[in-house]
Order: C-alpha cells, then structure tokens, then sequence
C-alpha cells in the first residue's frame, strides 16, 4: 500500500511541475536604428492614487507623464551585429539607469538621451541573464536626472490600470501607452542557458496589454501613482510583417519590480547576482481528463 501511495504522490508532484509552464512564442525588443525626437518636458505635481476605483480622465494620464516621462531614457547601442536602440529609466541621482540585458548586450558604446535633450555615454556596470536586467552609469549632474520611484508587484491586481513609457521604433521617443495587468506570474525562458543550451526559467512575469513594440525594451511599466511596478521585456508574436517587424498581438510581458529590486543591490556593487536551484526541469504537458482518471486522479487544482 505505501508503494502505491508513493507512485500516486510522485505523478502529482510531477503534474504540478508540467502543469506550471509556460512557454509563448517570445519577442524581445529592442533593435532599431533612427534617432529619435527629442522632447522637452517639465516636470508637474501629481496627486497619490490610492489604488480603489477612480474615474481615469487626461488630466490624470498627463499627471503621470510630466511627472516620470523625464526619468525615462532613450538608449542607443553599437555593437559588431550594427546600431539599435531601447528604453530605460532613472533610478537615482547618482546616475543609474536600468534598462534590459538584451537591449545593451555586446555593446561597445551606449549612448543614452534625456527627454531634456541632454545625452550621455554610458557604461554598463553589471546585467543579470535570468531577470534580463542590466544597469548603466551616465556621468551627468545629479540636479538634471530625475529618479523614478519604484513601486511594489506583489500589490497589484489583475485588471488594475498601467501605464508604459518609451522610445518604440527608436523614432517615436517619450510614447506614453495604456492598458491593464491581464495576469501575474508568468514564466518565460530566461537569458541563461546551461552547458547544453537549455533556457533556465524567468519567473514573476507581469502579463498586460499596454502597447509595447520594437524600442520598448528597458522601459518602466507604472501603476497610477507614477511608480515602476515592471521593466518592459517582450510580447507574444504570432509572426511578422511584410518588413520583417513582429506583429503584436496585445499580450506584453514585464518583468516585476520586486524581482529587479532583489537583485539591484548586487548590480549596483558591480557584481552578479546568485540563484540558487535545485536543478529539476520538466516539459509542458496538459493533460486530459481521460488521462487524470487513467492516472486515478479525480480532480486537480492547477497552478
């Protein structure tokens, strides 16, 4: 009897595992070559939203952009694959900027623009594969940087308003774009692979259905209060188009802030952030009813 107690709880552990993933056809952003326009905005007061229910109006949405739309950054790369460009935002007056991995990858010089018109070289000083975060100096007075404060993921709700900000197409710099949360806890592939070139996985992913396109990698998704709650990563791609651009379908991915907030502290010494793993994996599989009772399972809570 304990064997077949053993068998049974093996399977559920098992199904629990398959049943957890998940694994979209991916774009990430970040690749285009024009140089933006450069706007000049001044910052404003904006009121707290305390998070309830609100009538949404354009004063509100403006708030908003006067008050963060000078802490997000336009950021331009050569590289030995050629030129392309993301977003990225202010994290404090010291001149970190945190933006994707994969937007400042094999850089060899990284130009970073100011919505002010100010533009600076910057360095980058640590990146972290498995939350596809990297952070980079810009030597620039701390009065002209405009810090964005950061917000807390684990707060928020499916349907909650949010609001991204960035520089899509690398032509169309301070776009400001609007939608919901349409779901919490996603897992992607990460960055890192192993020695055999498996994908480890990226947990605590934002889904929603802001705009983000080619460009908007690096920059902040914000909650109604103005804080990052989510650095836009990717979206889901069911092909592309005539020109070679991927076609969004309304599904948008970001990585939590409270994820960026773990590893900040060590890219901000300059170091590598430490996972620690079990090293277990698994391959996605639903299955069916018939197969739940063949399996002597009569009902399963998913993830």
């Amino acid at each position: 009897m304990k064997k077949g107690v053993t068998i049974i709880v093996s399977i559920l552990f098992l199904v629990g595992l398959m049943a957890c993933q998940f694994s979209p056809n991916i774009d990430f952003f970040g690749k285009q070559t024009d140089q933006p326009t450069v706007m000049v905005v001044t910052p404003t007061a904006m009121p707290a939203y305390s998070g309830g229910t609100i009538g949404i109006n354009d004063s509100v949405l403006a708030d908003i952009f006067s008050r963060v739309n000078p802490g997000v950054v336009s950021i331009f790369i050569s590289s030995d694959q050629g030129q392309s460009s993301g977003s990225g935002f202010v994290y404090d007056t010291a001149g970190h900027i945190i933006t994707n991995y994969h937007v400042v990858e094999g850089a060899n010089y990284i130009e970073v623009d100011f919505p002010s018109g100010l533009k600076a070289e910057g360095t980058i000083l640590s990146t972290d594969l498995d939350s596809d975060i990297a952070v980079i100096k810009v030597d620039v007075p701390a009065d002209q940087l405009v810090p964005i404060p950061l917000g807390d993921s684990d707060a928020l709700k499916v349907g909650q308003l949010v609001v991204a900000i960035g520089n899509p197409f690398s032509t169309f710099s301070s776009t400001m774009t609007m939608g919901i949360v349409s779901a919490k806890g996603r897992i992607l592939d990460s960055i890192r692979t192993d020695q055999d070139r498996n994908s480890f996985t990226a947990g605590d992913i934002i889904q929603t259905d802001a705009t983000i396109n080619p460009g908007n990698s690096g920059g902040p998704l914000l909650n109604l209060n103005g804080e990052v709650i989510g650095v836009n990563r990717a979206i889901q791609t069911s092909g592309t188009t005539s020109d070679g651009s991927p076609v969004n379908s309304g599904i948008g991915f970001a990585v939590s802030i409270n994820i960026v907030k773990r590893v900040l502290p060590t890219l901000l010494l300059g170091e590598k952030y430490d996972y620690p793993y079990i090293g277990i994996s698994s391959s996605p599989y639903d299955f069916t009813l018939a197969e739940y009772r063949a399996l002597g399972i009569s009902q399963t809570s998913g993830c």
